[in-house]
């Protein structure tokens, strides 16, 4: 058993440049000439992968007779592979898609050589099984590492997001803007209302304006979250001006029982700034 795996594992080593070209064919032929000559950098590290991979499924054909320490040289491949194609944004569909290639051009190798060697069948079925669970084990070992990469990258962009998404801006020692945009869900609501009474006390304001013109939708709850914010504002001494509500927000805001009467409403924040701003002049 061990000499033909070494046979069979020794003839994938010695057409690993040949496997190589034959996947990187089939793998770029939809792709455009002048899209792999402005990327011929990454396709010749790709292709040189690809060959260094075959090798490394050579080696652990030969030595089968120590499962664990081959099992962990392909984990090893797929964990470098993953961070590999995440960092060169590349899609993992095309790692995956490039599994089938692997399959059958190192399939023929095997299954040619062992016609050659006139090896016996169960022994050449033992060989490709054991072939076909590295390719499943490299498969799960970067597609693991590539989802964990790209799912610390959503949880690091969303950070991101929410620290922006509530821009306190001070336009005057005592007054300040607080415009907000796009779809404010739950979580986006309650990291906004920290956010927000932080920055209040930070700044040492006295009145804040939200302005709500760019909000795309807000429901119950995030209708809610506003009411929140002015209230906890108000508990701070800190006097709330809305403005840039539009019909369908203030049609929410009464569904969920707040009287309007109780908010300071401000119209448009042009408005505002413009009536604040004659405010200011007429004390002069």
């Amino acid at each position: 058993m061990e000499k033909y795996n070494r046979l069979l594992g020794e003839r994938v080593i010695a057409d690993k440049a040949l496997v190589a070209q034959l996947i990187h064919e089939e793998a770029v032929k939809h792709t455009p000439l002048e899209q792999l000559l402005e990327h011929k950098e990454l396709v010749e590290v790709v292709k040189a992968a690809r060959a260094d991979f075959v090798e490394l499924l050579g080696e652990s054909i030969i030595n089968s007779c120590d499962e664990e320490k081959v099992l962990a040289g392909i984990a090893a491949w797929g964990e470098a592979t993953g961070n590999f194609f995440f960092e060169n944004n590349m899609a993992l569909d095309d790692a995956m898609a490039e599994t089938s290639l692997y399959r059958k051009h190192i399939g023929k190798i095997i299954k040619t050589e062992a016609i050659h060697k006139k090896m016996d069948l169960p022994l050449l079925f033992n060989v490709m099984e054991f072939f076909h669970s590295l390719l499943d084990h490299a498969v799960y070992s970067y597609t693991n590492t590539y989802t964990g990469s790209y799912q610390r990258k959503l949880k690091s962009a969303r950070k991101e997001f929410l620290e922006l998404s509530a821009p306190v801006v001070p336009v005057s020692d005592q007054i300040a803007i607080l415009p907000l945009v796009g779809s404010i869900e739950i979580d986006r609501a309650r990291y906004i209302l920290e956010k927000t009474l932080l920055s209040a006390n930070q700044l040492k304001i006295k009145m804040l304006i939200v302005d709500l013109s760019g909000v795309v939708r807000v429901d119950s709850m995030v209708a809610e979250q506003i009411i929140k914010i002015v209230q906890s504002l108000k508990l701070v001494g800190v006097r709330s001006i809305l403005t840039g509500i539009r019909p369908e927000i203030a049609r929410t805001l009464a569904e969920i029982g707040v009287d309007l009467k109780d908010l300071e409403i401000g119209g448009s924040l042009k408005r505002v700034l413009e009536q604040m701003k004659d405010n200011e002049f007429k004390k002069r």
